[in-house]
């Protein structure tokens, strides 16, 4: 297994301690969005960067009345989903990186293990 490391970046903000997600000023189709629609709980909605540039650029023209994070996508090389908390270490060679739940499920599977052999 290998580390698959940072995919894109996306804007997060800190909403009721939840992290909600920037997705731009604009629709597809170029029509300006209202101010509560610009933000989504959900990462697939979030507007993504490659490019850090425009990231710092865009980040520097929102209003400052918010709080603003950026997140790293990282992609899990165990269930190959997309995730941006903190990432997990796995127990398997302890150096790959995973997602949280991967790492909760292995170390359920590792105390499952020790406690049917004891």
């Amino acid at each position: 297994m290998s580390y698959i490391g940072i995919l894109e970046y996306v804007i997060g903000v800190i909403h009721d301690k939840d992290i909600w997600y920037y997705v731009g000023e604009k629709d597809t189709n170029g029509k300006r969005l209202r101010t509560d629609e610009r933000y989504s709980s959900f990462l697939v909605d979030a507007k993504r960067y490659d490019d850090e540039v425009e990231l710092r650029w865009e980040l520097e023209n929102l209003p400052r009345t918010l709080t603003y994070k950026i997140l790293e996508i990282q992609r899990c090389p165990k269930c190959n989903k997309e995730f941006t908390e903190h990432p997990a270490l796995s127990r398997e060679d302890n150096e790959t990186e995973i997602c949280p739940e991967c790492g909760v499920r292995e170390a359920v599977e590792a105390y499952t293990k020790a406690r049917s052999t004891a």
